[in-house]
Order: structure tokens, then C-alpha cells, then sequence
């Protein structure tokens, strides 16, 4: 067992010659810096044949999941409007996004969008409960009885819910049913944890195949393959939709999701060694409330200085940052369509431009800023919030298509702010407590959606006659706020420079 080493700075200040003294934490925690044994040989990530282990398998789960998107949200607006509005389907078939439609569609999409807008925040809230109730056993659970069982799992539930939307749609190629009834697809991915599990696990895999050299480039690959999943989805979801329909394209997208599983399955290893993956009642441990409870003590332990409130306050703007993003994206297409006439094909190159500027900016930002200039983590994490409230403001006052692309290039960096907020979570935080506060946070941040979708869904709903980008105000405010969080952190080790407890981690 050896001392953790791996800290950076926090702020970058002239070095110390006492930096390498190992940093003081109170009683509570006497091991808790201290790292967990090293994996086997035959775990670890730096063996050139388990370098892109889990990468192919990640580019495709998002491939298939952002073929989806767009195209269920037009599906639930033409049903709506053909089985809860009445009208008939003549009028109603422009609603499926592959033409433009006349002045008097979007009359029509305006009184259809406020019934369809209740049924996108319903499926958001059912995608976010459950996976937020899973996420506080899911770690300390996959830390007993493995990686895998977790992983698949998760693919499991995604190809399952691809086979149900499958259905649904083949059904509408012959009768229209109540939208409703698309809320089923979202119930296998639910129940086996969704995007809460999925990243859960994917990181905790990264963390022990990874050794702590190689592990933060581990991590940026797996973002930039989850990116470019996202990217590629939404680039050929337009093309795809038009040039077939509805049933073709979840088709693929349920394959795409089924390769993913296969990959796993047969070629991603269990990551922890044999010998230390217990036997027992798998479902019993993981219903175990008493993981629960010390994760919470976990977060609410009295740490030396300011480590609790950097904690806390870290964790506050991630799950702040998240409830911005969710409850866009739960009126976000609506908007698009309501203020710039947007088709499936214009909003899935929106959507695509919108990742691949912020992959570029986020990467390019990294390396002048971190590696050239040497700004510190938490300056970089305030500019990321800087240029969130820069490209909000633009959405929120854009009446032309080019300002929502203006909008985007302003907020190219905001893509760092997750990595930068978990960074310094792994720095305040012993080494031992890391995967419980990564766990509670990843839990705040799946609530979110609770009180996001219901806000931003309510605030559209009552100004889409005569301001439909009235919500992306909202988004300015809290990402000020969150920018308000980071200034606070960066102040309180401003303020303590000279202190031995931070000289390890900067001042």
C-alpha cells in the first residue's frame, strides 16, 4: 500500500519545500488516504491489448441512443395530435419533423406542444427516479461482486427498451395509439439503473484497469467516445428518418445497442480480481440499507479546514449544472421547432455541431489553459461557467438560426466543467471516500430532473405563445449561481495561502 501521490493543484502558486509533506485530515479518516491495493497484472489498463477496452462498446450504446431522441419526441407529437387533439392526420403529419410544415402547422404543433410537453417531462422524471434510488447502492455494491454484473445489466435494459420501441412503432404503422403508451420503451433501461448505472459503472472500471498514470487519459476516452457517439447519432438520425421511418431507424438503433451488449459480454473482463468478489445473495447486499447510510455519513464527516464545504459546494453546482441541461433538453426541441421552424435533420446537425465544438473547445481549452498557461483546475471550472451563462443569454434573445450557432461557439468550454468539478472532488477528498461522494453526487444530479423538467416544462408551456425562449433565462441565473459556488471555493484557498493542510493541493 502506498501514500496517494496523485494530486494536482487546485490553484497554481510557486512551489513550497515542504509540498511533499502528506496532508493533515482529521481522525475520522486515519486510512482513508491511503490506496486500495494495486490489481493484478493482468488488470491493469496499461497493457496496450485492454487500452480501448470498453470504448467500443460506449461509442456504440450512444450511437443508438441519440438515433433515437428526436425522432420519439416527433412520434409523440403526431400521436398526440391524431389521438388526444382529434385532428386528423393530414394535419397532423407534418408534427413528424421530415418537412417543413406552413404557418398553419405551427399554429397546430403550438396547442399539440403544451399536452406532448407533459408526456417528455413524464418519461424524464421515470428516467430519473429510479436511476437516482440505484445509484446509492450501486458502487459500494459493484465494489463486493464486480464490474460486469453491472454493465451488463445496464446494456441489457437498453436493448430491451430498443425491442419495446420497436413494437410500439410498427404498431403506429398501422393504427394511432395514445402516446402514452411510449413510456413503456423507458422502463427496462429504468429498471436496470440507466444512465445512472452506466456511468457509474464505466468509471469504476476505468478506475481499476487504469493505473493513476494512465487513468485520466482512460477517462478522456471514454468521453470523447461517448461524444462521438452522440455526435454520430445525431448526425445520421435526419438522414436515417427520412430516407425510411420511424420503425427502420429504432431498428438500428436497438442493433447498435445489442453489438454494444455482445462486446461486453464477450471481450470486457471482470475488472476486480477473482479473489476479492464475494459469494452471497447478490440481490439481498444490494438492497442493504445500511450502504446508504454510510455513504451519507461519508459526505457529512467534520474534515480539517474547509474540505466539507468545498465538498458540499463542488457538488451543489454539478447538481445545479445538471438541472440546467435536463430541463432544457426536456422542452429543448419543442423550442427549436417553435422558434426557428426546425426540422429532425436541422435540429440532429444542430445537435452535432453543438458536441463537436464543444470536443474541440474543450480539448483545445485544456491544453492552452492547463498545459500552456497553467491555470488552475478551479478557474478553469469558473470559466466553463462563464461560458455557460454567455451561451444562454445568446439562446435566450436569438431570433435567428445563426444566433443559436453563435450561442454554441460562446460555449464551447462548457464541456470541461464536469471534469474540472470532479477533479476537485478527488482532491478535497480521501482516496477511500472518493466513490461514495462520486456516488451521492451522481445521485443529486439524477433527482434534478424531478423539479427541472416540471419547472422548464411549466415556464414553456406558459410563454410559448409569445416567448418561447423565455425558459433559457432560468439557465442564465443558475449557472451564474453555480459561478457564484466556484468563487467561493476559489476565494476560501485564496484566503488560505499559507496553510500547511493546502500547500499539497496549492493555495
Amino acid at each position: 500500500m502506498s501514500v496517494r501521490s496523485d494530486r494536482e493543484p487546485l490553484v497554481n502558486e510557486e512551489e513550497h519545500e515542504d509540498e511533499l509533506l502528506p496532508r493533515l485530515l482529521d481522525a475520522a479518516q486515519s486510512s482513508s488516504d491511503i490506496e486500495a491495493p494495486a490489481l493484478p497484472a493482468g488488470n491493469r489498463g496499461g497493457s496496450s491489448s485492454k487500452w480501448f477496452i470498453l470504448e467500443p462498446a460506449v461509442f456504440l450504446i450512444f450511437v443508438g441512443r441519440s438515433l433515437i431522441g428526436a425522432v420519439l419526441q416527433n412520434q409523440i407529437l403526431y400521436q398526440t395530435c391524431v389521438t388526444i387533439m382529434h385532428f386528423n392526420e393530414t394535419q397532423c403529419e407534418p408534427l413528424l419533423g421530415v418537412d417543413r410544415g406552413s404557418q398553419e402547422t405551427k399554429k397546430l404543433e403550438t396547442e399539440v406542444q403544451g399536452y406532448s410537453a407533459d408526456i417528455t417531462m413524464a418519461i424524464s422524471l421515470l428516467e430519473s427516479i429510479m436511476p437516482a434510488f440505484v445509484s446509492l447502492f450501486i458502487g459500494p455494491w459493484s465494489d463486493k461482486f464486480g464490474r460486469r454484473p453491472i454493465l451488463l445489466t445496464v446494456f441489457t435494459g437498453y436493448v430491451v427498451g430498443g425491442a419495446i420501441l420497436i413494437a410500439i412503432s410498427e404498431v403506429t404503422m398501422f393504427r394511432n395509439i395514445s402516446p402514452w403508451w411510449f413510456l413503456l420503451a423507458s422502463v427496462p433501461s429504468v429498471l436496470s439503473g440507466g444512465t445512472c448505472a452506466l456511468i457509474t459503472g464505466i468509471y469504476c472500471y476505468i478506475s481499476d484497469v487504469a493505473n493513476e498514470q494512465k487513468r485520466a487519459l482512460r477517462m478522456v476516452l471514454n468521453e470523447a467516445s461517448l461524444c462521438a457517439g452522440m455526435m454520430i447519432g445525431n448526425v445520421a438520425s435526419g438522414y436515417i428518418y427520412a430516407a425510411t421511418n420511424s420503425v427502420t431507424l429504432f431498428g438500428i438503433a436497438a442493433g447498435l445497442m445489442f453489438l454494444a451488449l455482445l462486446y461486453v459480454y464477450f471481450l470486457v473482463p471482470e475488472s476486480l480480481p477473482a479473489e476479492d468478489i464475494q459469494q452471497g445473495s447478490r440481490v439481498r447486499e444490494f438492497f442493504r440499507f445500511g450502504l446508504v447510510k454510510d455513504l451519507v455519513r461519508t459526505t457529512l464527516l467534520p474534515r480539517a479546514n474547509f474540505d466539507r464545504a468545498f465538498i458540499w459546494l463542488t457538488m451543489a453546482a454539478l447538481t445545479i449544472t445538471i438541472f440546467n441541461m435536463e430541463g432544457e433538453n426536456t422542452v429543448n426541441i419543442m423550442f427549436l421547432r417553435e422558434q426557428f421552424d426546425w426540422t429532425i435533420k436541422d435540429i440532429s446537425q444542430f445537435n452535432a455541431a453543438r458536441i463537436v465544438i464543444q470536443l474541440i473547445g474543450s480539448v483545445a481549452g485544456m491544453i492552452l489553459l492547463r498545459r500552456v498557461l497553467k491555470v488552475s483546475i478551479i478557474s478553469v471550472a469558473m470559466l466553463s461557467l462563464a461560458a455557460c451563462v454567455l451561451e444562454s443569454t445568446v439562446r435566450a434573445t436569438a431570433r435567428y438560426s445563426w444566433e443559436m450557432y453563435l450561442g454554441m461557439t460562446l460555449g464551447m468550454m462548457r464541456g470541461v466543467l464536469g471534469p474540472m468539478c470532479r477533479a476537485i472532488l478527488s482532491h478535497v477528498a480521501p482516496a477511500a471516500d472518493v466513490g461514495k461522494i462520486f456516488a451521492l453526487t451522481t445521485s443529486m444530479e439524477m433527482v434534478s430532473p424531478l423539479a427541472a423538467a416540471p419547472l422548464y416544462t411549466s415556464v414553456y408551456k406558459a410563454t410559448v405563445a409569445f416567448y418561447p425562449g423565455a425558459f433559457n433565462f432560468m439557465s442564465v441565473g443558475l449557472f451564474f449561481l453555480c459561478y457564484i459556488l466556484m468563487a467561493i471555493i476559489f476565494g476560501i484557498q485564496k484566503s488560505l495561502n499559507n496553510s500547511s493542510v493546502y500547500k499539497t493541493i496549492g493555495s
